[in-house]
């Protein structure tokens, strides 16, 4: 190309060249819009850092008056400000929480026992294959009340224990003996020989609201103080078992902060550092949903234990499921009001008392049982000797039923 010919066409190459570059921005703008991430997701944090830092220069080419660039700023700011101080809470309650370790003697079934095998096994393989016991390691969490060395957990973590150990944060080792528990609330207290040592303060659960944030500390599958936090899904929730047995009637307290295996009996904290539950229970294959007792449901029990070795609360002796509509339908009842006794434990006043399997209470002392009137929390407000009248439904026989409360049983937690 001869020189006359490239001056010719040089204007229009120009303007070719021009027209690509500006073509390319914006698609690129388009594709790759301003401020977010590879696949779109706004960068909120790192644009709003970079804003504020250009509204500090006036004189910079980013120092805009847009007022939205000024909300976006703001609001991230607050939000960050707003987050809780967690870090400052773990440091100062840590030292309160241990691991607790445990040693449970089980029967070993022979897997062979009553088809003729079990003697040729057992010959062949020593002793094992006819029975015999075997020693089930456990771990748990818990955490410190008192200097003294008093440490509360649930009374699942300790139950049937033969050796329990209880570990610091320091690193020392204490053996500790069971002072007392409650398998219906699933709490237990135990104590080590130390003096001198930092204890967790007992908050208040009943002003827990939804949302609220909250922190666990606990020992999941033996990996020592592992700290999480979430909010406060809801308050007064009920579990029961897999039988349908109420284990806990609107105590407990359900949290999205994660709670696995090892982390039953250690504490669930406020932004205060106050104990509001004691991690107690998940439900498996469900993710987010743990669940703790509201530490106000137990306070009179912890005392109890600490100060007489028992439980000094009047006891009716059943086990119960509440009503619903559903039930009531599958067990053909006339209405869904009351609850239903799964079982009356041997000795117990019920039982003395002549109730049974199925019965269904509908009242106490003349209240109607309902939603807003326990069964429990009526019988709690009793003293030990209390008589109380039940009007029970039994099949098309009405009942009123009188019963003298007993006394709470101890619970040591240790195997006979």
């Amino acid at each position: 190309m001869t020189r006359s010919v490239l001056r010719k066409y040089l204007p229009l190459i120009a303007v070719a060249l021009i027209s690509s570059v500006v073509t390319s921005v914006v698609v690129m703008s388009y594709v790759f819009p301003k401020n977010t991430g590879a696949l779109g997701t706004p960068l909120a944090l790192a644009s709003a850092s970079t804003v504020a830092s250009d509204l500090s220069a006036p004189n910079s080419v980013g120092a805009s008056s847009d007022a939205g660039a000024t909300k976006v700023a703001s609001a991230a700011a607050t939000s960050v400000g707003s987050l809780p101080d967690i870090a400052s809470v773990v440091e100062r309650v840590a030292p309160t929480v241990v691991r607790i370790d445990t040693e449970t003697v089980e029967k070993v079934v022979s897997p062979f026992s009553g088809d003729g095998l079990d003697g040729l096994f057992g010959f062949m393989f020593g002793k094992g294959f006819e029975g015999g016991t075997r020693i089930v390691p456990g771990t748990g969490s818990g955490f410190i009340v008192s200097a003294d060395g008093y440490v509360v957990t649930n009374y699942h973590v300790i139950k049937g224990a033969k050796t329990i150990k209880v570990t610091l944060t320091d690193g020392r080792e204490f053996n500790a003996t069971v002072v007392g528990g409650d398998e219906q609330s699933d709490v237990a207290v135990l104590k080590i020989d130390a003096t001198g040592l930092p204890f967790a303060k007992l908050g208040n659960s009943s002003g827990l609201k939804a949302g609220q944030w909250v922190i666990a500390i606990g020992n999941p599958y033996g990996f020592d103080h592992t700290v999480t936090a979430g909010i406060v899904s809801a308050t007064g929730r009920s579990l029961r078992s897999g039988n349908g047995t109420t284990l806990a009637t609107g105590d407990l307290i359900q949290t999205d902060a994660a709670i696995n295996s090892g982390n039953s009996g250690g504490p669930l904290l406020d932004l205060a550092g106050n104990v509001v539950g004691i991690n107690t229970a998940i439900i498996p294959y469900a993710q987010g949903m743990g669940f703790a007792i509201a530490i106000d449901s137990v306070k009179t029990t912890l005392q109890d234990l600490i100060t007489y070795g028992k439980i000094n609360k009047p006891w009716l002796g059943i086990w119960y499921q509440e009503l619903n509509e559903e039930l009531a339908s599958s067990l053909k009842l006339a209405d869904a009001e009351g609850v239903i006794v799964t079982d009356v434990l041997s000795n117990s006043p019920a039982q003395k008392a002549g109730l049974k399997r199925g019965d269904v209470i509908k009242e106490i002392n003349g209240k109607k049982l309902s939603a807003d009137v326990s069964l429990a929390e009526e019988v709690s407000k009793m003293k030990i000797g209390d008589k109380v009248t039940l009007f029970v439904a039994r099949g098309e026989q009405k009942l009123y039923v009188p019963v003298t409360l007993g006394e709470y049983p101890v619970s040591t937690g240790t195997a006979d």
